[in-house]
């Protein structure tokens, strides 16, 4: 089967738990890239992330972000395509979160924002170079248009359940949940995951969804896996993107991607 893109999903996949790119996953795409295959990155995070690591790996087509929400071109930031939560729900949303003391952040084309900035919150975003988000204090009010996505984060504790239960029971059908680690949570436009950005973005490269390879681990990396025409799941992902996956590879620690890399191209490129 040949490919022609090579689509990644960050976190507990391309970055290890560090949250850093491996010196040979690094390799690994550059050696794709002599052999004709584009790289590019589909995270739960935003579109900052996502192009700096796109960077990292010498991705040279638009990166997807936010879930699926947003695809923008590394270099230049040029929205390709997204999706927007109603902006009265965004509002709703972000004024319930506010009320009751969960600290979220909040997306808004190439801008983020939060009502104040912790590290403690972030601690996930240390080797994102220049990483900052615009705090807005109680004057969330003037940024609740055109949010591609929401998300609650917490430190130490677990998100309280009744959070989660409100919003999936009061916003149902207005939004989606997706990404729940416990301690972070996204919210999405309702149709919106990672299958949906790809296939954007194949079209808008003009690449079928059987010469596309793609890596996740997460529940909101399934609908992904299940849509490319190779998928490979790391040993650390989830059963669900396991089950959805071609095969398995080894984990984010021990260069999982490159290693699922170098078995697609050899069986493409055979000596």
């Amino acid at each position: 089967m040949p490919i022609k893109l090579i689509v990644t999903d960050l976190d507990g996949t391309l970055l290890n738990e560090e949250k850093l790119v491996s010196r040979a996953n690094i390799e690994a795409f550059h050696i794709a890239r002599k052999n004709g295959i584009a790289a590019s990155i589909a995270t739960g995070r935003m579109h900052l992330a996502a192009a700096f690591f796109g960077r990292e790996i010498g991705a040279q087509v638009p990166v997807i972000s936010c879930n699926g929400a947003m695809i923008r071109s590394i270099d230049t930031d040029e929205k390709i395509y997204e999706k927007y939560i109603d902006d009265d729900a965004a509002a709703e949303i972000l004024a319930f979160l506010i009320k009751n003391n969960i600290y979220c952040s909040w997306y808004i084309g190439k801008n983020r924002f939060a009502p104040y900035f912790s590290w403690d919150m972030f601690s996930g975003y240390h080797t994102v170079k220049n990483f900052d988000l615009i705090e807005v204090g109680n004057n969330y009010k003037a940024y609740t248009k055109n949010v591609t996505q929401i998300v609650l984060r917490s430190s130490t504790d677990r998100l309280p359940a009744y959070i989660i239960q409100h919003l999936q029971e009061y916003f149902s059908g207005a939004v989606k949940l997706q990404q729940n680690t416990g301690y972070t949570i996204d919210v999405t436009p309702p149709d919106i995951n990672k299958a949906v950005g790809l296939k954007y973005l194949a079209d808008y490269l003009g690449i079928a969804k059987e010469d596309i390879l793609v890596f996740g681990d997460g529940d909101n990396d399934i609908a992904m896996l299940e849509y490319a025409g190779i998928s490979i799941a790391t040993a650390n992902a989830i059963p669900a993107a396991k089950k959805a996956a071609s095969f398995i590879t080894d984990d984010c620690n021990n260069d999982g991607v490159a290693k699922g890399i170098s078995k697609v191209l050899s069986a493409a490129f055979p000596k």
